[in-house]
């Protein structure tokens, strides 16, 4: 039996020199090494709660540290159940072969090591006699399925998607924030079900880089965290909130003669006045990955974790001309309304599908978008009365803009015009059908970049089962093309999800623009003035 070397007794009993110094890794040139933590990794361990919310930039390394940590916890306490939740099962099993590799490397000696080396792997080769049994000459786990790795000591980490069933003592969650816009279900099922299944006295870990905006499980779950942080005191069930920025990676930064935009100097000039001090390194770094990121920048390597959830998500449509607005200020205003100038509505309709109606003016060549409002499974009478209340409001309104089909009959014999009517709503106008989509896309493009948005259109909305659903604003900052090879949906089409409709709606009033349904000024100022 081996003898655990003199400089070593003593020092299993301490976790953190146990991270340090126990286990091997591949860094991203595939060379081995041993792990130690960084800046980020450390700040982590240090104030590691019981649930805790990590947003991120990229390639941090945390994944890393909390794949080493599950590791260590399992090979140190018996009968200790681990579970890792990822965006796919592949990318959990990429996780699963983190720990893999730290587990088999435990006795590994490197070429020319030194006594301090060889009495490590000497200490790793007990740890691994203890914890694994003999397989074809060589020391394996107990259970070494592609899904499952398990110890002797009765300890486990295992893979899934959900993780619903069984009990767990530590939980990693990867990558909520993907989950949460391309499959919310499942993250709903994650937040409702995989977290439940770790005890109070348990660790959560949910890390991501945000997508998505102001809407989903990720980002309701991160604002719950940092609202947190404000308390005097955290319970165990309360999230702890950690934000690492990409300047918190001392390798994003690059040598070379500085230059970048008035436009980026102006972005860094903002970072300094809120305290953040960036080298000429780190900025021209991030000036030349801007270039290459466009968009995604600020979503991937956020500087700030409001920076982090003002982004959009793959593929989204309006996502620059929202983020452009968002930089001037122009998103959440409260400004008022002018009475002396008309008030519009545009719409899109459904039966047994949402309906959403944005209310408008436009004068001195900006757009306003006053509120918004959406709902589902509802009588057409139940949004006449939503008009009626905002004439009570605001005053007349001048004209409703609704799409193509709002003039076909129903079995009954009735139009959507004509049951409008008969509720009182008149002044409706049928937008004809533009052939091709992206047409009035790039026509809502370019009227965005002259808008301003009330602080109603971002007021987040609960349908009929009491579940949060995105705002008006964030509709139109989620609006995206369907992801590729999505069932029944062409090749860079707009994907039919929840925030399309409200999407549409805005896109009408930009058709009904250009089908010159919108008065010149001086009729709409002697309109105004009959309707009042």
């Amino acid at each position: 039996m081996r003898v655990l070397p003199e400089p070593l007794r003593g020092r299993l009993d301490d976790p953190l020199w146990r991270l340090q110094n126990l286990y091997w890794i591949e860094d991203k040139a595939g060379r081995m090494r041993r792990f130690r933590l960084n800046a980020a990794q450390m700040r982590l361990h240090r104030g590691l709660w019981f649930r805790n919310a990590v947003l991120k930039a990229r390639q941090l390394g945390i994944s890393t540290y909390v794949a080493l940590l599950m590791l260590d916890r399992c090979l140190f306490t018996p009968n200790y159940h681990a579970g890792i939740i990822d965006k796919t099962l592949p990318d959990a099993e990429q996780k699963l072969e983190k720990l893999r590799f730290a587990w088999e490397h435990l006795d590994y000696e490197p070429p020319g090591a030194e006594a301090e080396e060889r009495a490590l792997a000497c200490l790793g080769a007990m740890i691994k006699q203890r914890s694994g049994q003999m397989k074809s000459g060589a020391c394996k786990p107990l259970s070494d399925a592609r899904t499952r790795l398990a110890f002797a000591n009765g300890s486990d980490v295992r893979l899934g998607t959900t993780l619903r069933g069984g009990t767990l003592q530590l939980l990693h969650v990867s990558e909520l924030a993907h989950v949460s816009v391309h499959a919310p279900w499942r993250a709903r099922e994650i937040r409702t079900g995989a977290i439940n299944t770790v005890a109070a006295d348990g660790t959560v870990i949910l890390e991501s880089t945000h997508e998505g905006g102001r809407y989903g499980v990720n980002y309701e779950m991160m604002q719950q965290a940092m609202e947190n942080a404000a308390r005097d005191e955290l319970l165990p069930l309360d999230f702890r909130f950690f934000f690492f920025s990409w300047f918190d990676n001392p390798d994003y930064a690059l040598k070379g003669r500085p230059h970048w935009s008035d436009s980026m100097g102006a972005y860094f000039d903002k970072l300094s006045e809120a305290g953040v001090r960036l080298s000429t390194e780190q900025r021209l770094w991030y000036a030349r990955m801007e270039r290459t990121m466009g968009a995604a920048m600020r979503q991937e390597y956020p500087s700030t974790p409001e920076e982090a959830f003002c982004t959009g998500n793959d593929g989204a449509i309006y996502g620059s001309q929202i983020a452009l607005l968002r930089e001037a200020g122009r998103i959440g205003v409260d400004f008022a309304f002018r009475p002396d100038e008309p008030l519009y509505t545009s719409w899109d309709l459904g039966l047994s599908d949402h309906t959403a109606i944005w209310l408008i003016q436009q004068y001195g060549g900006q757009v306003y978008w006053l509120d918004h409002y959406a709902a589902n499974q509802l009588p057409l009478e139940h949004f006449a009365g939503k008009i009626r209340e905002w004439e009570q409001a605001y005053g007349p309104i001048a004209a409703h803009f609704l799409p193509h089909d709002a003039a076909h009959r129903d079995p009954h014999g009735h139009s959507y015009v004509e049951s409008l009517d008969a509720c009182g709503i008149s002044a409706v106008r049928v937008v004809p059908r533009t052939p091709d989509i992206w047409r009035g896309i790039n026509g809502l493009r370019g009227l965005l970049a002259r808008s301003w948005f009330h602080r109603r259109t971002l007021a987040q909305r609960v349908n009929a089962r009491g579940e949060a659903e995105p705002s008006g604003l964030s509709c139109l900052e989620r609006y995206r093309t369907a992801p590729p090879g999505a069932s029944g949906t062409l090749r860079d089409a707009p994907l039919h999800d929840a925030c399309s409709h409200s999407a549409d709606a805005a896109r009408m009033f930009a058709e009904a623009l250009s089908h010159g349904m919108v008065a010149p000024v001086a009729l709409r100022h002697s309109a105004r003035r009959a309707l009042m």
